[in-house]
C-alpha cells in the first residue's frame, strides 16, 4: 500500500477499526506520519521503519487502531490505548485533509470507543512546539493534567499532558 501524500482533494471513503490484516495500511500511515511530522511523534522513523509485518500486525490486537481512507489509501490514523483513561496516541491527519473536520473525527472516534468501552477520560500528550495541535485538543475539550515531561527525542522540549472527561 504506497504513503498517504497530499493531494488537492480527499474523497474520505470510510473510517474504520483496524484488524491485523490491515497491517500494510497501518505500516503506511505511520511511516508518512513520521516522515511528515516527525516533531509530533515520542518514536521515530529509524526506530520504527526496520519494524516487521509481526510488530504491525500486533498494533490492532494490542490497541484502537482506527484509519481513514481516500479510496484505499489510508489518510489518517488515531489510536487508543485501552484501560480506565484511554491514552490516545498516533493522532494523525495527511496534509491535503488538514483544516477539513478529518482529524475532529478521528480524536471523536476514538473519544466514541472509549466511551462505549467504559473508559473515564481519554487522554493525550502534545510538545510544547506544537501550538496548533495544542489549539486543536483545546478546541475538543482536552484540558492540562499539570504533568509534562521531557519530550523523548529531544529532552530541551518540554511535552505537556492532556485530558477529556468522558
Amino acid at each position: 500500500m504506497p504513503a498517504a501524500r497530499a493531494r488537492t482533494t480527499l474523497t474520505i471513503m470510510a473510517i474504520r477499526r483496524a484488524s491485523p490484516a490491515d497491517w500494510s495500511a497501518i505500516r503506511a500511515i505511520r511511516i508518512a506520519a513520521l516522515t511528515e511530522a516527525p516533531y509530533a511523534f515520542a518514536s521515530n522513523l529509524a526506530r520504527e521503519l526496520p519494524y516487521d509485518e509481526d510488530h504491525w500486525r500486533s498494533w490492532p490486537l494490542r490497541h484502537a487502531v482506527f484509519l481513514a481512507f481516500d479510496g484505499d489509501e489510508p489518510v489518517a490514523i488515531s489510536v487508543g490505548i485501552p484501560g480506565d483513561e484511554v491514552e490516545m496516541i498516533s493522532v494523525w491527519t495527511a496534509p491535503a485533509a488538514r483544516g477539513t473536520a478529518l482529524a475532529t473525527e478521528m480524536v471523536e472516534t476514538v473519544v466514541a470507543w472509549a466511551k462505549a468501552e467504559g473508559a473515564t477520560a481519554v487522554k493525550a500528550w502534545v510538545v510544547e512546539t506544537n501550538p496548533r495541535a495544542r489549539r486543536f485538543y483545546d478546541r475538543l475539550g482536552f484540558r492540562p493534567t499539570g504533568e509534562e515531561m521531557a519530550y523523548p527525542n529531544d529532552p530541551a522540549i518540554t511535552e505537556y499532558h492532556l485530558s477529556r472527561p468522558l
